[in-house]
């Protein structure tokens, strides 16, 4: 395909203590360019972004900046003061409790949240969203904010009190820019400074006061009354004739020694205060700006605790689990009660743990498998303002999952394993629960991986794909030996063939008596050791097979998150 260029030729400068506006008709390159600024583009586009003279250091300016995205990314599940508290906790854990309280009651009222504070995110109007996903990034009070059509989606008394919030930034010292489409006039003259831009052009690059001026030089005369925000938009947008290049032609880039000098000397400071915004390895070392904010294991307990609430709040993960782990539980019961000691129904007894096993996959695979496509869009904007790290996000959402991946399965295989009149012995009960929490926690994994790579219609729709291979070469339906050689080695990667087995050596072997005959009956399979046999299982040790699902585990695991990071690199 022919490449193009998006944008060309921009030239300009944000200082601290200035709200800028980026302005332009839709298609222009608004979002283009404030993702080249703002780090959210770090390849692909020629040319230089500097910070205080420096060149700029990507990773080290996401630290000290914030990029507040058009679409209101947030967790349904927890409430508009806990998702501020905990914005809070993660990027400046050093507040004590007090100074945090006062911090978010200070940004609730000033973003007009206080009648819903205590409401959870999902039942937010349109606009409170919005007001809550900008104050998300604003509460720590970063130095260069950058914002993509904040007011878009409110209504003129919110996109007004956004508009002041921003200014009351800039006069605070921050360095605001923010992209902005078809601003009122009352709205337009509280922004210091204009970036008109039309078919990737810059047309106009100054102060909004002087715009008219501009214009009117160039022959172009704004009616009376009219908003100038929307003559120089009818300009771009062609309706005064193709000016856009005779327009631009009209600004050139600053001379980079005066630019650099008017912003290392400007009387405001950023809101480090004592910090000047750098951007080199070495001067960011000497503020220790270089390093992520909040420590790895504050990261993980803050993580924990909001995907604990996450979880627990969730309906379909919680309840609905817990109850169709109890109703498989009663209705395999009613179908295997006092199956597990009669010989005449050794078959039967595998089929129900076989049974067991694929309760324990789907149950854990279909709730995980919309883990990442509903988070990810929440995942992907705190990451890239340098929230937390993508390996202490993983780590406390397996770890809040894995209380309900082994409750699940517990609960039903207690039930279960004393109904059915299984061996009495209770390292075979332990044994056979433990291979079913395992063979869950795989599934999971698996869940994970698919999870990780695709988009949540995919999601739903690759899980049962993915978890059939290893249904289908469980051992149950074929033994290893009847399939044809070629092929026999895909039932060594079944987590559903280990698991079966493991159970079955656990359940006849070990020295277990012969079974039970009913009167009048022909009982071929009484001896454990023949039902072994006949089913097929292997004599491997029952650790080993441990270990093998354990390594199972931990490879999905680990591949789940080294898609998921490489995703987010990959948007990033």
């Amino acid at each position: 395909a022919e490449k193009r260029a998006l944008i060309s030729h921009m030239y300009g400068k944000a200082e601290p203590g200035t709200l800028t506006a980026i302005m332009g008709p839709s298609g222009a390159g608004k979002t283009t360019l404030m993702n080249v600024l703002s780090g959210h583009y770090d390849k692909g586009y020629e040319g230089e972004v500097q910070v205080n003279g420096w060149v700029r250091d990507t990773e080290l300016f996401n630290q000290q900046s914030c990029y507040v995205m058009q679409d209101d990314c947030l967790l349904p599940e927890l409430t508009v003061r806990e998702a501020l508290t905990m914005s809070l906790q993660l990027r400046i854990p050093s507040l004590n409790r007090s100074k945090r309280e006062q911090l978010v009651g200070e940004a609730i009222t000033r973003w007009g949240l206080d009648a819903c504070q205590n409401t959870r995110t999902s039942s937010l109007s349109g606009g409170q969203r919005k007001r809550l996903a900008i104050s998300q990034e604003l509460i720590s009070n970063p130095p260069v904010i950058f914002l993509d059509e904040p007011t878009s989606g409110l209504d003129s008394i919110s996109a007004l009190r956004c508009v002041l919030v921003m200014r009351s930034l800039a006069a605070a010292g921050h360095t605001v820019l923010c992209s902005i489409h078809n601003p009122s006039a009352k709205l337009f003259s509280h922004f210091d400074r204009l970036y008109m831009i039309s078919e990737g052009l810059c047309i106009y690059n100054g102060p909004v006061d002087k715009l008219l001026h501009f214009l009117s030089a160039q022959n172009l005369h704004c009616p009376l009354y009219h908003n100038p925000a929307d003559f120089i938009t009818e300009i771009a947008s062609g309706e005064y004739g193709n000016l856009n290049r005779q327009l631009a032609k009209s600004f050139t880039p600053d001379s980079s020694e005066e630019c650099n000098k008017k912003t290392l000397d400007h009387p405001v400071l950023t809101a480090y205060a004592i910090f000047s915004l750098f951007c080199i390895q070495e001067k960011a070392e000497e503020c220790e700006l270089h390093k992520v904010r909040v420590d790895s294991f504050h990261q993980f307990l803050i993580l924990v605790k909001r995907c604990f609430f996450c979880v627990i709040r969730n309906k379909v993960t919680t309840q609905l689990r817990v109850v169709s782990y109890v109703s498989f539980a009663i209705m395999l019961t009613m179908l295997y009660y006092d199956v597990g000691n009669n010989a005449t129904r050794v078959i039967s007894n595998a089929a129900l743990f076989l049974l067991c096993l694929t309760i324990a996959l789907f149950q854990s695979a279909m709730p995980t498998v919309l883990i990442f496509p509903t988070e990810m869009s929440v995942l992907l904007r705190e990451h890239r303002n340098c929230w937390y790290s993508p390996s202490m996000y993983y780590i406390a959402r397996i770890m809040t999952e894995m209380p309900f991946t082994i409750c699940g399965p517990l609960i039903m295989m207690v039930a279960l394993y004393w109904s059915t009149s299984q061996p009495p012995d209770l390292w075979r009960a332990a044994t056979v629960i433990l291979f079913t929490i395992q063979v869950g926690s795989v599934s999971q994994g698996l869940a994970l991986m698919v999870s990780a790579a695709s988009s949540i219609q995919t999601s739903v729709f690759l899980v049962l794909p993915a978890a059939s291979p290893s249904f289908l070469f469980s051992g149950f339906f074929v033994q290893q030996t009847h399939i044809h050689i070629a092929f026999r080695w895909i039932m060594y990667t079944s987590h559903l063939y280990h698991g079966l087995q493991g159970i079955l050596e656990a359940l006849y072997g070990h020295g277990r008596p012969e079974l039970e005959c009913e009167d009048g009956e022909l009982c071929f399979l009484s001896d454990p050791k023949e039902v072994l046999r006949s089913l097929g299982v292997e004599d491997i040790r029952l650790y080993l097979r441990f270990f093998i699902l354990l390594g199972m585990d931990l490879l999905f695991r680990l591949t789940a998150f080294l898609i998921l990071k490489w995703r987010l690199r990959r948007k990033r």
